[in-house]
């Protein structure tokens, strides 16, 4: 015997595929989200970190007589990757003679959070 109804879905059926799309797409939404996110950071560590090798190679390679590594402290501003950011240096003395201790810390210019810190040591010449 044949039934006369139509084979098709339910109307509930519908409905329920619908919300499974609908939280499918939520989480892919938040995904790509937070992949945007983890990249912007990763980029904003690289250049912070560029910025700060940077700062620490210029005193490796000062020219010997030209700015003593000693009177290296202070802050400057860089621009890199499109940004500005303001490169801190701080010398240290050590217990070795003729060497010093060099602490970079860097941060986007207009933001006061430390994005990296680098430090390094520098040798008298």
């Amino acid at each position: 015997m044949r039934s006369n109804r139509h084979r098709g879905f339910t109307l509930l059926e519908v409905l329920v595929a619908l919300a499974i799309f609908a939280v499918l797409a939520a989480a892919l939404v938040l995904a790509s989200g937070n992949f945007a996110e983890r990249q912007r950071r990763i980029e904003e560590r690289t250049l912070a970190l560029w910025a700060a090798q940077s700062a620490l190679d210029e005193l490796r390679v000062a020219v010997p007589g030209v700015g003593s590594p000693a009177a290296a402290d202070g802050l400057a501003r860089v621009p890199l990757g499109g940004r500005d950011w303001l490169v801190t240096r701080r010398v240290l003395p050590t217990a070795q003679p003729g060497l010093r201790r060099v602490e970079v810390a860097v941060a986007a210019a207009g933001d006061e959070r430390v994005v990296i810190e680098l430090t390094g040591f520098v040798g008298e010449r």
